[in-house]
């Protein structure tokens, strides 16, 4: 399977939040998405890019983005991630690795460990359920600014 590249189709899936709640981009149709990709709820990277999706919240929602955050970890550590982070976006147990996998960023499992986690990346998906734009390279403190400032980029009329 290749890559998803810029224009494909965005997979969908459902899922449930960390609150128990179905969760499905083809219900998000007609609104833009900001899917991102993330290790370890644990990991200090983690919640430095969780927390500055956070910082920029009003803003996603006031450009009509949803947020979701995905993660390997257990619906529990990721109540616990939102509740140490304050976030306000919905994140989603990848226990399984069905949604990285289906987005092309589940690694194998180190050595030692059991369940594969995800790679850094962050999918914007337009309103039309295709992917506008993929992050391979992730640095966590200012990432999500650069999604903020593509989707201002790709939300302005053309000149």
């Amino acid at each position: 399977m290749r890559p998803l590249q810029t224009g494909d189709l965005a997979p969908d899936f459902t899922a449930t939040d960390e609150g128990g709640r179905p969760v499905s981009p083809s219900r998000w149709r007609g609104r833009w998405v900001v899917l991102f990709f993330f290790p370890r709820a644990a990991a200090t990277h983690c919640q430095m890019q969780a927390r500055r999706f956070q910082a920029l919240f009003p803003e996603f929602q006031a450009a009509g983005a949803h947020v979701v955050g995905v993660s390997s970890d257990t619906r529990q550590r990721q109540t616990e991630f939102r509740g140490l982070c304050d976030l306000s976006f919905p994140l989603l147990s990848d226990r399984h690795g069905q949604i990285s996998r289906l987005y092309g960023v589940l690694d194998a499992p180190e050595p030692g460990e059991e369940v594969a986690l995800a790679r850094r990346e962050t999918f914007l998906i337009s309103p039309e359920g295709r992917v506008a734009h993929r992050w391979r390279e992730v640095v966590p403190n200012v990432h999500a600014a650069e999604v903020l400032q593509t989707l201002h980029t790709l939300q302005a009329p053309p000149a």
